[in-house]
């Protein structure tokens, strides 16, 4: 069955819908309802009958704007069995956001729980709920789904390892996030090294905090699963004090996290020692120690690195190795078929986890131009600096840091530009005014704090235009972008900080993240 799942064969059943048929993990979704993962498989696969004769074919695209949970998995499940490409939208993108990145996408629809006034004018609208009650109602209140058990998977399954899968988006140099492709084998392939080489046990618990909107929340579900774990509970949305009870009620013994995740799962006096495995993923700087006193409680948390185009656990820390180990991002390569090296410092990869390319723009096509400028033959260039275990390991490196701007916030990656663009006046990304001063120079860094990692921006006004409000500009960026992704300070300064680059002075970041440092203190 490993060898099929990994497979590329185009005649070949959907290896990722084929994961939870072989796997004997039961989920628990949406406040207590559970099902099995072949009955998932089952509701899935009929689910994409339901598709099918809404109008989509092999190849179209599909955008998932929902909350973790059933409606997500199904919908998920219900396209890979036909061949369709799920577009996963980060449920905290504004309206404005998920407009555009349909519109790039060439999305057909989007199945969505979101309310009526947020919902995308420009596209067609499936209510996720009608996509459950398509395949015979809907579901029983603390029941199992009970697919059509006259025909469990003897739907003709479109979906094959060669077939697309899903699109995940990540920063991009143009102000708009990258759409990054992968097909269903590289998905099915690293949940198969998830489960073979990260210490999942069939007999754990996990539970999945993280988005499944993003890599690392779908790759920790799928990994599960890979591994049949005995349960699996998804939770809609991470709060830390029910999550924490989570724990404690099930006895969790894996659960994959951000450091910001985890340092507020710290904050609450449960008892976290059932956790076996807590995959941890370094993004702020100034939650040091969380491995440490993660320790002092019980939980037994491991460094981890990865990425979209990559996927979320391409490398994980030994769970046996010390904290001071543990706590740093990087780890052992998570398949056997992976392999890294570092040129001019730069971190490269490659792997059966890679992506296929970052689609083009408005349509089924890879952006070759794009594509081919992130690799190296078969090396993906990560953008990031490592360094080689010092171990000895040959197959272990430590993350060490981005070599660009981009911006690790809320666990995503932001380019700075993207930002930037909403902030001045005339840019592509907005023609309205953003305040009564004219905004016509913006640059946007990341700050540590105890709350996470957030962008606080300096910029330049025309001088005679007005006085800048601060509040204005807030409510301005709050319209057309993620609340994550708003400033929690905008500073009107005369001039850049400036340094000497090798084609000339560039503007000083390192400066301005010491200026906004001491802002904030």
């Amino acid at each position: 069955m490993v060898s099929d799942l990994r497979s590329g064969d185009s005649t070949s059943p959907s290896p990722v819908v084929d994961l939870f048929r072989s796997s004997d993990s039961t989920l628990v979704l949406d406040r207590g309802y559970s099902l099995t993962a072949p009955e998932a498989a089952d509701a899935g696969e009929q689910s994409g009958r339901w598709l099918l004769e809404q109008g989509l074919v092999r190849g179209d695209r599909v955008a998932l704007w929902m909350r973790s949970g059933q409606g997500y998995i199904q919908s998920f499940l219900a396209c890979a069995a036909i061949g369709v490409v799920v577009v996963s939208v980060n449920i905290r993108y504004s309206t404005a956001e998920v407009e555009r990145l349909l519109k790039r996408a060439g999305a057909k629809f989007v199945i969505t729980d979101q309310s009526a006034e947020t919902l995308v004018s420009t596209i067609e609208t499936i209510r996720v709920e009608d996509l459950l009650d398509g395949i015979g109602g809907s579901k029983p209140s603390g029941n199992p789904l009970s697919p059509d058990s006259s025909s469990p998977g003897s739907m003709h399954r479109g979906g094959s390892g060669e077939d697309r899968c899903i699109i995940f988006t990540t920063s991009g140099s143009t102000g708009e996030p990258k759409m990054v492709v992968h097909r269903q084998a590289s998905i099915a392939s690293h949940s198969l090294d998830i489960a073979g080489h990260c210490g999942f046990r069939s007999e754990d618990i996990a539970l999945v905090a993280m988005p499944l909107c993003g890599t690392f929340g779908l790759s920790s579900l799928l990994g599960a699963v890979a591994a049949g774990c005995s349960k699996i509970i998804v939770v809609d949305r991470f709060e830390a004090s029910n999550t924490a009870s989570l724990i404690v009620e099930h006895q969790v013994r894996l659960i994959n996290g951000s450091d910001d995740l985890f340092h507020r799962l710290l904050r609450t006096d449960a008892d976290l020692s059932s956790v076996r495995i807590g995959g941890y993923a370094r993004f702020n700087t100034s939650l040091d120690g969380i491995v440490e006193r993660a320790a002092e409680r019980g939980m037994h948390l491991t460094g981890l690195y990865g990425m979209s185009e990559v996927q979320a656990l391409f490398t994980m820390r030994d769970i046996e190795a010390g904290p001071a180990v543990r706590s740093q991002a990087g780890g052992t390569l998570t398949s056997p078929l992976a392999d890294y090296r570092i040129v001019d410092g730069e971190l490269q990869l490659k792997g059966p986890s890679l992506f296929d390319g970052y689609l083009a723009e408005g349509g089924a096509a890879i952006d070759e131009v794009l594509t081919e400028a992130a690799m190296d033959g078969p090396w993906f260039k990560t953008g990031d600096s490592a360094e080689r275990s010092d171990a000895g390991d040959e197959r272990s490196f430590t993350f060490v840091s981005r070599l660009g701007d981009v911006l690790r916030i809320g666990g995503f990656l932001v380019a700075p530009s993207e930002i930037e663009q909403v902030l001045v006046v005339g840019s592509s990304a907005t023609k309205a005014r953003p305040s009564k001063a004219r905004i016509v120079g913006a640059q946007v860094v990341a700050v540590d704090r105890p709350s996470g990692a957030r962008p606080m921006a300096f910029v330049l006004v025309e001088p005679g235009s007005g006085v800048l409000d601060e509040e204005e500009v807030k409510r301005h960026c709050a319209k057309r972008l993620a609340r994550f992704k708003v400033p929690i300070r905008i500073i009107a300064v005369t001039e850049f900080p400036l340094v000497d680059g090798p084609n000339g002075p560039k503007v000083d970041r390192r400066q301005l993240r010491r200026m906004a440092a001491t802002l904030l203190d």
